[in-house]
């Protein structure tokens, strides 16, 4: 949260007006032309003076452009590391495959149908990782940062015009240019109106104004000002006592004026300011909800102070078939249930610090489920949107460290209470978040493993139930489960592994002999 208070973003409709095309138009060419000078070596200041004479610019224009320049150019040397990073992940994903799969194939003497195609899948392996040496030694080679502006797939529509529905390139062109223009962007002041050549006004009610101060190179032809009435009412997240707090404090209003192609050409305000911060008003004496985010829905559990569950419910996600902004809402919705449940119970809510970007940049080595989740797991939108409504509630939220959560939940908590596997993990998150330590069950501690830290016992415990492929439902009797395990036997030593659990099976077998004996 920044130190100015709550960020609040305040939207609506203006009415069409052929100024508005020309100025969106030329601002965004002089953002561009800014970007290539700032890639040649000018600096955000050295932008912000020369385009003063060299456009005709007042200094509230200068500045925001270069304002933007700088923040494009950002965010575009954020990008290429991140590419850096996912092309390297790829390449030690894939030629780690690609070594296994040759000690494999290797081993065998006569080579049938399977081993012969796994050749072939080699072979593709090694080309696609020989390709992506070569994107990433041209990626780090060039100091140059490439975005298009108006986007890549509009561009590429040019070369296949009529698969495209364009008649010429001429017509191509117009949707081009207007794709690439249509915005422009004022840098918020702590002054009266909050901006610099833009400035807000309350008209009455629900009426408010924009004062647009133009740049003086359209002076002669539109006038030194245009006026941008909008309305802004209170029914919708409390946006107008949000504004009028903001006018009032005299805190920085920043606007961006845009038109969305796909609503008929419509023009919009956007205002994003700061309110007073909302006190957090939940605590853990109340307990704790946990979320647990999954592929297709979202499980919650309410955690007592005292470590108990007390509530638990579970929320459907439908992402097939969904455009993002579709997905976008329903991200919202969710997160309204989520924080509702909390607020109810003026408690704080725990997550996973998760990041899957690693993983998402070696999909092609996973199966097919697996990368089918991740294309579809929101998470940056869901956890955005559920710090948002936290910050905006005072509800207390809690990122805790992902590890071993399913495991522990599944052992401990799912056969006690009767839960499903995603409780159960929500469970354990909110308890950690209360600080709960999470020991593991006596019969599955080793001695030396008495003094080390219990993950170290739920660790090994995970790695057996992945390398014997073990269901989830079956560690509803996880005793019996594991008792199996030991008794079948694996590659690793198991009963060294579970030495009381060993024992325990032992006198349990014994004692069945026994009674049927009997």
């Amino acid at each position: 949260m920044s130190s100015k208070g709550l960020r609040v973003g305040i939207e609506a409709k203006i009415e069409n007006n052929p100024i508005l095309d020309i100025l969106g138009d030329k601002y965004e060419s002089l953002r561009r032309t800014g970007l290539n000078d700032m890639q040649r070596g000018m600096s955000e200041s050295e932008i912000e003076k020369s385009y003063q004479s060299r456009f005709n610019l007042q200094w509230a224009w200068a500045d925001s452009i270069a304002t933007e320049v700088k923040q494009t150019y950002s965010q575009l040397k954020t990008a290429k590391k991140l590419n850096i990073a996912r092309i390297k992940e790829q390449i030690n994903k894939k030629t780690k495959k690609a070594t296994a799969t040759f000690k494999s194939l290797s081993k065998v003497k006569n080579p049938n149908t399977k081993q012969h195609n796994q050749l072939l899948g080699l072979k593709s392996k090694i080309i696609k990782i020989q390709s992506l040496n070569r994107e990433l030694k041209q990626l780090e080679s060039k100091d140059r940062l490439h975005i298009c502006f108006g986007s890549k797939k509009l561009f590429d529509a040019q070369y296949y015009l009529k698969e495209n529905d364009y008649s010429s390139h001429s017509q191509w062109l117009v949707d081009w240019r207007k794709k690439r223009g249509g915005r422009f962007y004022c840098v918020g002041k702590s002054t009266v109106g909050g901006g610099t050549m833009i400035k807000i006004s309350r008209v009455a009610g629900d009426d408010f104004k924009a004062i647009l101060q133009l740049p003086r190179f359209m002076w002669s032809e539109h006038g030194k000002s245009l006026d941008i009435p909008f309305q802004v009412s209170q029914c919708r997240r409390r946006r107008q006592s949000s504004l009028l707090y903001a006018l009032e404090q005299q805190k920085p209003i920043t606007v961006q004026v845009f038109r969305r192609e796909h609503k008929s050409d419509q023009w919009y305000i956007h205002l994003t300011t700061y309110v007073e911060s909302v006190p957090i008003t939940t605590s853990f004496d109340n307990g704790c909800v946990g979320i647990d985010f999954n592929r297709d829905s979202v499980e919650w559990a309410y955690v007592l102070p005292n470590g108990n569950i007390k509530k638990k419910g579970k929320l459907l996600i439908a992402w097939k078939g969904f455009s993002s902004g579709q997905r976008q809402v329903m991200m919202r919705d969710l997160v309204i249930k989520l924080t509702d449940i909390a607020f109810n119970y003026q408690c704080p809510i725990a997550i996973e610090s998760l990041d899957f970007s690693k993983k998402k940049a070696s999909m092609s080595e996973a199966s097919k489920v697996y990368n089918f989740m991740l294309s579809n797991l929101s998470t940056g939108m869901f956890r955005e949107a559920l710090i948002s409504r936290c910050q905006r509630f005072g509800i207390g939220l809690h990122k805790v460290n992902p590890a071993l959560t399913s495991v522990i939940g599944m052992i401990k908590f799912m056969p006690r209470y009767g839960l499903n596997s995603g409780t159960a993990a929500a469970m354990v998150i909110a308890r950690r978040a209360m600080g709960y330590s999470e020991r593991a069950p006596h019969c599955l501690v080793r001695p030396e493993d008495r003094a080390r830290h219990p993950w170290t016992t739920w660790n090994r415990v995970a790695r057996y139930l992945k390398s014997n492929k073990i269901r989830r439902s079956q560690l509803f009797d996880w005793m019996k489960t594991l008792e199996d395990i030991v008794l079948v036997g694996s590659d690793v030593n198991q009963t060294d592994s579970f030495p009381s659990l060993a024992s325990s099976q032992s006198n349990r077998i014994t004692r069945e002999i026994t009674e049927s004996q009997s």
